[in-house]
């Protein structure tokens, strides 16, 4: 069981390509930790660490319980859809968040994600 445990850890302390090879962060960057923090009960720092990882979790939320109240109540008018918007507010959210740390990396030289800690 250790040794598994050893190898789960390792996938996820995995290096970011992206990041190794040009300095900046790739959109996906502090989603690992982000998960782990929003696992933990911090739903601040996960914000910080990737606003789209708290973001999809509100949004799977409200999907899945107006969809399960639009069932039990037998009226699927309540069930709230759209999910082509939640898609797409996702991918802004993903775009807003890389540009932006990465562009606060190039202006003050800022680990961002370091500094969370």
């Amino acid at each position: 069981m250790d040794r598994l445990l050893q190898i789960v850890y390792a996938l996820f302390h995995l290096p970011c390509f992206f990041q190794a090879v040009t300095g900046f962060y790739c959109p996906g960057c502090g989603g690992t930790r982000a998960v782990k923090a929003l696992l933990q009960g911090d739903f601040w720092k996960s914000i910080c660490y990737h606003p789209l990882v708290p973001y999809a979790a509100l949004a799977v939320l409200l999907l899945a319980g107006s969809g399960l109240w639009a069932k039990l109540s037998g009226k699927p008018e309540r069930y709230l859809g759209h999910e082509s918007l939640f898609i797409y507010i996702g991918v802004g959210i993903t775009a807003v968040n890389w540009i932006g740390k990465n562009l606060y990396l190039l202006l003050t030289g800022i680990d961002v994600l370091a500094a969370l800690g």
